[in-house]
């Protein structure tokens, strides 16, 4: 009885998703959700790395930390944001920056040592090493 009272509640949700013509397209706030979560993925890697080795891996490019990081701290870390587009990643010994460009997917590499919420989806989103969250993230309301 559970188990069908759960696939008539999915049925109910997911088909006007899929009525129209059978594809669905998420919206700009929940590419940037998708996203910041990926991004936090990133951030957690990078934390484990350090907590093994001391520092942070030296890469200047997402295919040099995946190298790094798969398997051992993730089995298939996100290598692009929801919008399709690569993440944009560097990394010192003591210091990491991850970028997603947004929906316009260019990136602005002189705002990233701006903090703060994002008022447009088209500003970068960036994690760093400081703080607990994304150093610049997007608006999620």
């Amino acid at each position: 009885m559970k188990k069908m009272l759960l696939a008539v509640m999915v049925a109910l949700i997911v088909s006007p998703l899929l009525a129209a013509d059978g594809s669905y397209l998420p919206t700009d706030a929940e590419r940037a959700r998708w996203t910041m979560q990926d991004m936090n993925s990133w951030r957690i890697c990078f934390a484990a790395y350090k907590q093994d080795h001391g520092k942070y891996p030296e890469v200047k490019s997402a295919e040099e930390a995946r190298a790094a990081f798969e398997p051992v701290y993730i089995a298939h870390l996100p290598m692009t944001d929801a919008w399709g587009r690569a993440y944009a990643v560097e990394s010192s010994a003591s210091a990491f920056t991850v970028a997603s460009a947004g929906a316009d997917g260019k990136f602005d590499k002189q705002s990233w040592s701006t903090a703060g919420v994002l008022q447009s989806f088209d500003e970068d989103a960036v994690a760093t090493n400081e703080g607990r969250w994304l150093l610049r993230r997007w608006n999620q309301k």
